[in-house]
């Protein structure tokens, strides 16, 4: 039995995340696995909904089995988020094929990572970095001014593609045409639009995101939200509470930029914070996660992890089930469904400090609930994996 893997993060799941799964399903007729994203996003954000409840939507949208990409690897750069959850896919045994969706499918994305891969081009990026370039700006000028490898899933596509070259061989790129309008676009013109459109109209309003999801997403996403000003308040805090250096040793701060984060403990919102942090070199994403692995309060070497430990279940269907049987023979890590009380008591040190690190990123997610019923702590240990019976 073996599937196919998607990586996500589904925040919200939208109509073409809808579309790639059953694309996705179409062209390699596989069961298909999710790597998707926990309680906070690669961009530095809280989800829209839980980690539960995502996982429990994309599974009504086609997937069979959704696990979860630990937030020691979606609070990295795009290179570490892209490897932890190849890995994952790698882990589990199963898994033959990758399906991403990007901008410009026609590129040569192998190529590309071959040549990033190099040790010339290792070389270049951090000379490049150095100069004061972005990583994306870096890229650009290594692998020449084309169309491809400037747009975000893009960019995503070539990590990808440079994790399964250094770390999966067995399993094959399948790279799908994106149909929304771009990651970071903010119109809605009709059914199809991005994740940011989507998360925009909502904090404005604006019903017309609800032509952009599947109908049993609607009720979920008009009750969800998180306090972003409580968010800010808990950054703040912390922010003054530790020094320069302390910050430092908190997150992946690299040259002096702990000055900076320091200096934003004076700032009246998380948005003014952003753009007194963030510049060419520095990304308001990069700020942002930078942000919350301070306020997650763990060592800098646990945001250095550079192999996931365990295979966490969030939600399967029939198939899916299927699948976690083949798993418990062939899959490379262990597998968690519901986590007991015990669970932090594991002799593996990596799979102690990133499960400790999600349970903690879980209940700061569900401080910042607006809902009061989502507001309990140790979600972790209550919520048992979804089940979503398949129709006969």
């Amino acid at each position: 039995m073996q599937a196919t893997g998607i990586i996500a993060e589904y925040n919200p799941f939208h109509n073409g995340h809808l579309y790639h799964i059953q694309e996705t399903k179409r062209l390699t007729q596989q069961p298909l696995i999710v790597v998707m994203s926990g309680s906070f996003m690669q961009r530095g954000e809280p989800a829209v909904l839980s980690k539960w409840k995502r996982a429990s939507c994309a599974v009504q949208g086609g997937a069979d089995l959704v696990l979860e990409l630990p937030c020691v690897f979606t609070l990295r750069s795009a290179e570490f988020f892209a490897k932890g959850a190849v890995q994952l896919l790698a882990a589990t045994g199963c898994v033959n094929t990758l399906a991403c969706g990007t901008e410009h499918p026609q590129s040569d994305f192998v190529a590309a990572a071959r040549l990033a891969c190099s040790a010339e081009a290792q070389a270049r990026l951090r000379e490049l970095l150095q100069s004061g370039l972005s990583y994306a700006q870096a890229w650009e000028k290594i692998l020449g001014a084309n169309t491809a490898f400037r747009t975000p899933n893009d960019i995503l596509a070539l990590e990808y593609t440079k994790a399964l070259l250094q770390t999966a061989a067995d399993i094959q790129p399948l790279y799908l045409q994106r149909t929304d309008e771009g990651y970071n676009s903010t119109a809605i013109g009709n059914s199809i639009a991005s994740a940011s459109a989507i998360r925009r109209a909502m904090a404005d309003g604006n019903e017309s995101w609800q032509q952009a999801v599947p109908d049993y997403m609607h009720a979920a996403l008009a009750a969800g939200g998180y306090d972003a000003q409580l968010l800010w308040q808990l950054l703040k805090y912390r922010l003054r509470l530790l020094t320069p250096q302390q910050l430092a040793e908190r997150c992946e701060a690299s040259e002096g930029i702990e000055n900076l984060l320091s200096k934003a403990a004076d700032c009246t919102s998380l948005q003014a914070a952003l753009a007194a942090c963030s510049s060419k070199r520095y990304t308001a994403s990069r700020i942002r996660r930078l942000l919350l692995q301070i306020i997650l309060d763990r060592p800098k070497a646990v945001w250095q992890q550079q192999v996931p430990a365990y295979l966490r279940v969030l939600a399967f269907n029939n198939t899916g089930r299927q699948l976690l049987h083949k798993m418990k023979t062939n899959a490379q890590l262990p597998i968690i469904n519901k986590l007991g009380k015990n669970a932090l008591y594991n002799d593996n040190a990596a799979y102690r400090t990133q499960l400790s690190a999600e349970v903690t990123a879980t209940d700061l997610w569900s401080l910042l609930q607006k809902d009061a019923a989502l507001n309990r702590s140790g979600n972790d240990f209550y919520q048992a994996p979804v089940y979503i019976r398949s129709k006969i």
